[in-house]
């Protein structure tokens, strides 16, 4: 195998070379398969999914090699759990969501409350002094984060979740998680490494490129992001300078309110964000900042608006891609309408962002290219989500 991206070194000042190997080696994956997912915190959803008692969904994780309850209690306690009935390893249930009272096998009919204890059992007598309380189903580490649902395989993560995330919760802090509503929701498997999709979303150096129709602006005048770091996570700071005459749908929707994609701070009535880790640099052509939090979490935040990307790998060539739109909950009828302009806007720049990524990966599949070139300045969001990768990987995290 070629050198990992900490190895290799820059060919001039202000240029990574990121070996291309890593993204199709199949034995790579899997050693990311181990020292990473396996291991880490994950986010798997957000608690209005599981806002009352009984109320639950499953989330097959292929990277894992495992399918996974997410349940609130009849206590009210969250708690998750493999997805395994505790007599001979059926699966309890398919992928779905609701509510329940139990969960009940389809094989033998053995039966757990949604606080996962073994409550029933046919033909109990025929297993002998069976020991139901120890029978439960298997637990998972679960914990919250401004409404994000995280598992851990680890029953006992030797990290809390909190210290996973470090200094990102204080940065976010004061941001208007619970004002936030679902609406809209985008799926795809990709033909692509998990890594080689998440590249495309943590640098805006392909806007110009890639969204030259829906966000010309940014070829004409492109400004630069800000790119920051917090140990294992990372921060892109993304402006724009508007530039080109709207549309007079466009410009009605940017009149109405902030409460847009790619709305820049010059709408009446607009207000900053009051998250100190937000438009750090309080300018006026601020639009969003992303957060990737490691190693597949993609967290968008602007004003009046949330965007969360999922990034579940499959396989070394298959990714599990998942988009959710959230809208600040308003009452106006004028700002609800600017609100569907913008869910319009940003599915049109989402399938722009999916044009180029199974090609990118069926080009490097070929071998041909034995590393990537990638600007410090524009895109050192990309290299240092390879560089952590690579560190897990060989153990020196």
């Amino acid at each position: 195998m070629r050198r990992g991206p900490g190895t290799l070194p820059m060919n001039n000042e202000g240029v990574d070379r990121i070996p291309v190997e890593p993204n199709i080696s199949a034995d790579y994956f899997e050693r990311e398969r181990d020292a990473i997912f396996k291991q880490v915190w994950l986010k798997v959803g957000r608690i209005e999914e599981v806002a009352d008692s009984g109320d639950f969904f499953v989330r097959d994780l292929s990277v894992l090699n495992a399918s996974i309850i997410i349940v609130r209690g009849s206590d009210g306690e969250l708690r998750a759990f493999h997805n395994i009935c505790r007599h001979r390893g059926n699966r309890l249930k398919p992928i779905c969501a609701g509510r329940a009272k139990t969960f009940t096998c389809g094989f033998h009919g053995w039966a757990f409350n949604v606080n996962g204890d073994l409550a029933h059992v046919p033909l109990e007598e025929q297993f002998g002094a069976l020991d139901k309380a120890s029978l439960g189903l298997l637990p998972v580490a679960i914990d919250t984060w401004q409404g994000f649902i995280f598992i851990n395989l680890d029953p006992n993560p030797s990290e809390t979740l909190a210290s996973y995330l470090g200094e990102l919760t204080s940065l976010v802090e004061g941001y208007p998680f619970v004002q936030m509503a679902r609406s809209g929701q985008w799926t795809a498997e990709i033909q692509s490494n998990w890594k080689t999709f998440q590249d495309a979303f943590v640098e805006a150096y392909h806007v110009q490129s890639v969204h030259r129709r829906s966000i010309p602006d940014y070829h004409a005048t492109p400004v630069p992001s800000d790119l920051t770091t917090f140990g294992r996570h990372s921060n892109l700071t993304f402006y724009l300078d508007f530039q080109h005459s709207p549309q007079p749908a466009e410009a009605w929707a940017f009149k109405a309110g902030s409460m847009a994609f790619l709305q820049a701070n010059d709408a009446d009535n607009n207000a900053q964000p009051t998250a100190k880790g937000i438009n750090r640099q309080s300018k006026p052509n601020w639009i969003f900042d992303e957060f990737l939090i490691f190693p597949n979490f993609h967290l968008f935040l602007g004003e009046g608006w949330m965007l969360c990307h999922d990034f579940w790998p499959i396989s070394v060539d298959q990714t599990d891609w998942s988009v959710s739109y959230f809208l600040q909950d308003v009452d106006s009828p004028v700002l609800k309408i600017a609100q569907e302009y913008s869910k319009v806007t940003m599915r049109d720049t989402i399938r722009e962002d999916l044009a180029t990524i199974e090609s990118t990966h069926s080009s490097q599949r070929s071998g041909a290219l034995e590393y990537m070139l990638v600007s410090s300045a524009l895109e050192g969001l990309v290299s240092h989500h390879h560089r952590v990768v690579d560190a897990y990987v060989t153990g020196n995290t």
